[in-house]
């Protein structure tokens, strides 16, 4: 069976419809059409049904963001919270929550400003750090009901969003916090230098470019649903969000290291993000810890066809079970 359905004529819902239905704090949803549509357009309905599942449109540092959460019927290893990569969205995860959820894990997904569910003009941001506020105010919301240990995992931008806060929120601890996962984070993307270049010329004139879609994955049936079957994609790229990046960029690779030490797990043949310089940063931000590539994967591990996507899950499933075992550590 293929991860998303493929071919619908008609999706049955829209981003704001969805939110039109959904209270102001997480929990059970009613039975609402367009709701429903969604949850089968991502095959998310039988994880739903199984979990304990709620859903809501939280405030979140100054934005209406859609959160969901998939809790284990009776007693949880712990809490992995996802953040999803740039034009992606929490429906797009749904591989890798099938995978934790079977294996014991509650789970927190949403959906960043401007994509997916959640409010906002798409695709945009005026700053980075506004990512990072909104991730450090979701945590502190849902503080007290989530089940510990919490584990942040992050793809592309989310990992960036994920490090960003590791440098920045200096109240989190080890006590409450394990090592984070980073799959294949973004710190420069490909052709960054040829990316300034253009943002400097073309910026005053521009407010959004154009979208191609990349072979970030080896599986052709995401590849396709991507660009012709995902109603919650959009056709272009934000230069707001560019010029974000950049200076975004600037600030992190001129940062001092930490004592953290997240796992990063990096694909050999992304073509998204400079991954080799990344790595290097990475390693200078996080001296202690753990860089592993995934031979010949591509940039979007999670949708990854196999064997290059079991790898993947794989180590990062022994990752959070060792974790378990071994707390109080950065």
């Amino acid at each position: 069976m293929s991860d998303y359905s493929l071919n619908i004529p008609s999706p049955g819902f829209d981003a704001a419809g969805v939110r039109a239905c959904l209270a102001d704090q997480l929990e059970p949803p009613a039975a609402e059409p367009q709701l429903a549509a969604y949850l089968a357009c991502y095959n998310l309905s039988d994880l739903a049904e199984r979990a304990d599942y709620a859903i809501g449109r939280l405030e979140l540092a100054g934005t209406e963001l859609v959160v969901q959460r998939f809790f284990q019927p009776v007693c949880a290893k712990g809490t992995v919270l996802l953040v999803h990569g740039y034009m992606d969205h929490a429906g797009l995860t749904r591989p890798l929550l099938e995978r934790l959820f079977q294996q014991g894990w509650n789970l927190v997904i949403y959906d960043l400003p401007g994509h997916g569910l959640s409010a906002g003009e798409p695709h945009d941001v005026d700053d980075f750090f506004r990512y990072t506020d909104q991730l450090a105010a979701l945590v502190r919301q849902l503080r007290a009901e989530l089940s510990h240990p919490l584990s942040l995992v992050g793809h592309s931008t989310g990992g960036a969003i994920i490090l960003t806060l590791l440098l920045r929120e200096t109240g989190l601890t080890s006590a409450e916090l394990n090592r984070p996962v980073l799959l294949a984070p973004l710190v420069r993307p490909t052709q960054w230098r040829s990316i300034r270049f253009k943002y400097r010329w073309l910026s005053p004139w521009l407010k959004r470019v154009k979208r191609f879609y990349q072979t970030n994955s080896h599986d052709p049936e995401f590849l396709r649903f991507i660009q012709s079957g995902d109603p919650l994609q959009h056709a272009w790229i934000s230069v707001g969000w560019v010029g974000a990046m950049l200076t975004w960029i600037n600030w992190v690779e001129g940062h001092s290291p930490s004592a953290w030490r997240p796992l990063v797990l990096q694909g050999s043949e992304d073509t998204t993000v400079e991954w080799r310089h990344n790595l290097g940063v990475l390693k200078a931000l996080f001296p202690q810890g753990e860089q592993r590539v995934i031979e010949e994967a591509r940039h979007h591990l999670i949708n990854e066809a196999d064997p290059w996507r079991s790898e993947v899950f794989d180590q990062l499933q022994a990752f959070l079970e060792a974790e378990i075992k071994t707390p109080g550590t950065f």
